[in-house]
């Protein structure tokens, strides 16, 4: 009957060595394992909630505009015909989109670009400053 080494000898510190090193390899393989699987997971979740939050807004969008063209049938029906239904639906974005350009306009206007803000408020630093026109 052999017994197992003990670690005083250099055949059972060998032994020894050899043993924790399969060890060590067998924890660190059931660990790579464990972190392939669990990555491989987390991957599948975060692609399938970039899906659902990248489809949420597309539904949305159809939505909005299937809901348009449905008030447009509706208000064709008493008005007999589409045209003026669709004028009717259309007016208030028509009217937002003008706003909205006039307002961009009036941002860009030429007396508010960042250079002669600049130089206003120069003058006007002078001015307060000094007490005479620059």
């Amino acid at each position: 009957m052999r017994h197992p080494p003990d670690g005083n000898t250099p055949d059972g510190t060998l032994a020894l060595l050899i043993a924790a090193l399969r060890e060590g390899t067998a924890h660190v393989e059931a660990l790579l394992t464990l972190a392939r699987t669990e990555i491989d997971g987390n991957l599948r979740a975060i692609v399938s909630l970039v899906a659902i939050v990248g489809t949420i807004p597309i539904l949305l969008i159809v939505t909005f505009f299937l809901g348009l063209d449905g008030v447009v049938k509706l208000l064709a029906l008493p008005l007999g015909s589409e045209a003026p239904a669709a004028l009717i639906v259309a007016a208030p974005f028509l009217i937002m989109a003008l706003w909205l350009g006039w307002l961009g306009a009036r941002r860009m206007a030429l007396s508010n670009l960042e250079p002669w803000r600049t130089w206003r408020q120069a003058k006007r630093t002078v001015r307060d400053v000094t007490g005479t026109e620059a």
